[in-house]
């Protein structure tokens, strides 16, 4: 019998929307909760005919994908010392059981090209969540609406935020679309034309648009001409983040272990 090569879930072929959604469904297969050891063996069992475990390292990584990212995206309930394990929420039902996201196409700013990109869709709703979070801190007269939860119908926007009282000098309504991008990535034109066209449909006062990457110029430009509210760069957002005392957005794998490892 061959020995199994010691690798990461990665290194075996699987994306960390992969990873989260073999977690997610051992839990659904043990009543809606599992412990860290069932999906380590749910994993293992998924690589090893390929002649693959998982490795130190890919055992930390799995863990990541677990109590960080799925948590985040709110796929899974918080960690509970009173009650050892991870619990699916009905969000990460749903995601365990929607259809297999395809490649995601970006624009590299530098070159102009057309990228095509992993699905990336638990940390993008992860990221999307810490959004709602910091809009709620900086326009804490506005009520809420996250339609981007439901992505057959958000037509471009991700929130949709509503003033409650008097305006005063402030918009009644606005719109944001969150995107979670390389630093050199921009969207589309055809997303950000989506955007621009769902804040019209929506008669929003005011836009807004999310990006850990950037603009090209021409989308920097329509921007400015439409007087859209552009946070542009992981920096510049942390900085935002700061002023209205809202934690750093933070999906690194440093410091992941946690009592239910």
């Amino acid at each position: 019998m061959n020995e199994l090569k010691q690798v990461t879930g990665f290194e075996a072929g699987l994306s960390g929307d992969d990873q989260i959604r073999v977690a997610l469904q051992r839990m659904i297969e043990r009543g809606g909760e599992a412990q860290m050891p069932d999906i380590y063996e749910a994993v293992e069992t998924r690589i090893r005919p390929k002649g693959f475990t998982l490795s130190r390292q890919g055992r930390a990584s799995l863990r990541f994908f677990v109590n960080r990212v799925a948590v985040q995206a709110s796929y899974v309930y918080p960690h509970d010392k009173e009650n050892p394990g991870w619990r699916i929420t009905p969000e990460g039902r749903e995601f365990a059981g929607s259809p297999i996201a395809t490649e995601e196409v970006a624009v590299n700013v530098d070159t102009g090209a057309e990228v095509r990109l992993l699905p990336n869709s638990a940390q993008g709703a992860a990221f999307e969540r810490w959004v709602l979070i910091l809009l709620r801190a900086a326009y804490p007269y506005y009520a809420w609406y996250d339609q981007g939860r439901h992505k057959a119908t958000e037509r471009g926007l991700d929130f949709v935020g509503t003033r409650l009282g008097d305006a005063n000098d402030e918009a009644r309504s606005i719109g944001v679309q969150v995107k979670l991008h390389q630093p050199n990535n921009a969207p589309t034109k055809e997303e950000w034309l989506k955007f621009l066209a769902g804040c019209f449909a929506r008669r929003v006062e005011s836009a807004m648009f999310v990006t850990t990457g950037r603009l090209t110029g021409a989308q920097r430009r329509e921007a400015q001409e439409a007087k859209v509210i552009v946070l542009e760069g992981a920096a510049e957002i942390s900085r935002l983040a700061s002023l209205h005392n809202v934690e750093p957005f933070e999906l690194s794998e440093r410091g992941t272990d946690d009592e239910s490892g």
